[in-house]
């Protein structure tokens, strides 16, 4: 009688992490990215800062570590859900006011935040991919997290980014 609920709950399981497995497939990873210096009634409004960005889905959201330069080309990812060149991304992050004002809100705030441009977008990336893939080992998750941060080489050799995955903004007031 016991082996047969062991079994049950055996299979429950193995069904459980395929399912679990599908739905990462299809609709991506689950991130919470976290603004801070928010104002209430407003919605990722300029002068805001990225506290962090964590994989969600978990019992307990897995913090992925970025540094400040990670945290806004993710963000950026995130708040833009079409695929983006170097060129455009840095082109946002000029023009935008969240990034024009990023950080603004804040106590002693520092104008001078370096922002990430068309040339150093790449080994950015690089260093996204790599933390994405350590998160994903630790939280248990055989992803490959090219499947997750898409790189695309069109035709006429431009490299296009795309995430893949759901996102879940949180706002933390002054």
């Amino acid at each position: 009688m016991n082996d047969k609920r062991q079994f049950i709950q055996l299979k429950e399981e193995v069904d459980f992490r395929l399912a679990q497995r599908r739905h990462l497939r299809e609709r991506g990873v689950h991130l919470i990215v976290t603004h801070s210096c928010h104002i209430s009634g407003t919605q990722c409004a300029p002068g805001e800062m990225i506290e962090d960005i964590a994989l969600g889905g978990q019992t307990q959201p897995h913090s992925f570590g970025f540094s400040h330069m990670s945290l806004l080309l993710m963000d950026c990812l995130c708040r833009y859900r079409v695929s983006l060149s170097a060129l455009r991304i840095e082109q946002i992050m000029n023009t935008d006011p969240f990034y024009v004002h990023y950080a603004s809100n804040r106590i002693g705030c520092n104008q001078c935040l370096a922002r990430p441009d068309r040339r150093t977008i790449r080994v950015y990336v690089r260093r996204i991919m790599k933390q994405m893939e350590n998160v994903f080992r630790d939280a248990g998750i055989n992803l490959d997290p090219n499947r997750v941060l898409i790189s695309e080489v069109t035709d006429s050799n431009t490299i296009l980014y795309k995430l893949r995955a759901t996102i879940e903004l949180l706002h933390i007031e002054k």
